[in-house]
């Protein structure tokens, strides 16, 4: 019996950016570690990591795929702080020590301060699957800061709070023509709601539609990339319509009964059909309740 290759279990997929000198490999998780992304970006001499996976064997397919192309690892990015994103890193790090991991600061103190509360919620869920090892951050970014690796320009900005307590996007590029904006923006999955930030990721996202509208591919923490105009659009809408239905329901409370969660599960799924990740739509809407309560 042929043993299936780590790789081969998550959903892969190429981008060749025509007239640039990059190439995208795109890593998918499974449903049970919520679809998420994860990407190396191979220049001529090098790979750069953006997330690094919530679990032990996606992480290693990651790390394989890293090997399969044959190029060193000089530096991880990470885009937010939920572990499905930074939880990885150590694994994939195995065999490239001091390669930095680089963020922002309010990333950084995100995942620090809630780190272990992540680990005894999700640990015994994954059980051995989940790392032991965690590694942070060590490098830090500023707004509007450049940073060139193999010769390509990274442009990070510092978004603060949005989707999760503190998220960033980077572009690639002079010509920018790719956008990496981790969970900021979903496609055809329903949102992460749980931290609470729903009126300020309106903000960003806002904001986002008019900083983002000349780049050309918008690559997502959940979901296919897309044109970045078109997918924060349909964010936007989400966003509005997840919160219109919680207030209804709320009426002025700051959390729905498990009644009150099954008619919001089904006005969204009713509203969205065709995304996946059904499972956040309960799972955020105590935390929408409470914060719309509260303006």
């Amino acid at each position: 019996m042929v043993s299936q290759s780590p790789i081969n279990t998550l959903n892969y997929a190429r981008h060749d950016p025509q007239d640039e000198s990059y190439v995208i490999h795109m890593l998918t998780s499974g449903p049970r570690s919520f679809l998420t992304n994860a990407y190396l970006i191979e220049t001529a001499n090098a790979v750069v990591a953006v997330d690094t996976f919530m679990i032990i064997p996606d992480a290693l397919a990651l790390r394989e795929l890293l090997h399969s192309i044959g190029k060193p690892l000089i530096a991880i990015i990470i885009t937010h702080g939920h572990p499905d994103h930074y939880n990885g890193t150590a694994t994939l790090m195995a065999d490239f020590k001091d390669v930095p991991v680089i963020s922002t600061q309010g990333i950084t103190d995100c995942i620090r301060d809630s780190i272990d509360a992540k680990e005894a919620k999700w640990k015994p869920f994954f059980g051995d699957e989940w790392p032991s090892e965690k590694i942070l951050p060590n490098q830090w970014v500023k707004n509007g800061e450049t940073l060139c690796l193999d010769d390509l320009d990274y442009n990070f900005k510092d978004l603060g709070a949005a989707e999760s307590s503190s998220d960033l996007y980077f572009t690639l590029g002079i010509n920018k023509s790719a956008v990496f904006v981790g969970d900021v923006v979903f496609n055809q999955m329903h949102g992460f709601m749980n931290d609470g930030h729903s009126q300020q990721w309106l903000v960003v996202l806002k904001q986002l539609a008019d900083e983002l509208k000349d780049v050309k591919t918008l690559f997502t923490g959940h979901g296919l990339p897309g044109n970045p105009a078109e997918l924060i659009s349909t964010q936007i809408e989400y966003v509005g319509v997840y919160q219109n239905e919680v207030a209804k329901l709320a009426n002025g409370n700051n959390s729905l009964s498990q009644e009150q969660k099954n008619e919001l599960e089904g006005n969204m799924r009713k509203a969205f059909p065709h995304y996946q990740l059904t499972g956040f739509i309960q799972a955020g809407a105590d935390s929408v309740a409470n914060e719309l309560a509260l303006t």
